[in-house]
């Protein structure tokens, strides 16, 4: 009943028309964006440019709305180590950057290339999770790094053709 009273009042404000050409002039693009991110094979330097030209577009929009958005936007990347990380990891990927600075110590040159296709969305990283904790049950706490990627890398291959398979079928 509450939400139908709420529907009732938001639907008859005479600025509802006009919010609802903001928003989809200025947002409309990102759907389109989220899609595209969600694409399990897309390379790390193509999932970068898709977040980056979704936050230029955002910048972009004027007003008082859009001063909120571009520095809502700013706060959310700047506070965010993982993307400031995995940005700095793609600039070097694709050449456009030489030196390590601000990475993670612990990181070598070689681990550096693994992130060639590494997902940047957590549809992508839920699903890695699962296949770890599945990897990792109780009776196998002992595997070694070196053996535990191996494994990974297996049930992940694996999950390809099963899924092709099935959407074949049905």
């Amino acid at each position: 009943m509450v939400s139908i009273k709420n529907s009732k009042k938001y639907l008859s404000d005479q600025n509802i028309e006009s919010q609802l050409v903001f928003i989809k002039s200025n947002f409309g693009f990102l759907p389109d964006l989220i899609t595209r991110l969600e694409n399990q094979e897309i390379p790390l330097i193509d999932s970068i440019s898709i977040v980056e030209e979704a936050k230029e577009k955002l910048i972009k929009i004027n007003g008082v709305m859009g001063n909120i958005i571009k520095i809502k936007i700013e706060s959310v990347l700047s506070k965010n180590k993982g993307y400031q990380a995995v940005f700095k990891i793609s600039e070097i990927l694709n050449g456009k950057k030489e030196d390590t600075y601000g990475l993670p110590e612990d990181s070598n040159l070689n681990d550096l290339t693994y992130f060639k296709n590494c997902p940047i969305t957590s549809v992508d990283v839920e699903r890695s999770f699962s296949m770890y904790k599945n990897l990792l049950t109780f009776n196998r706490r002992s595997f070694k790094f070196e053996n535990i990627k191996k494994s990974l890398i297996i049930q992940c291959n694996f999950q390809e053709p099963l899924k092709e398979n099935l959407e074949e079928n049905f």
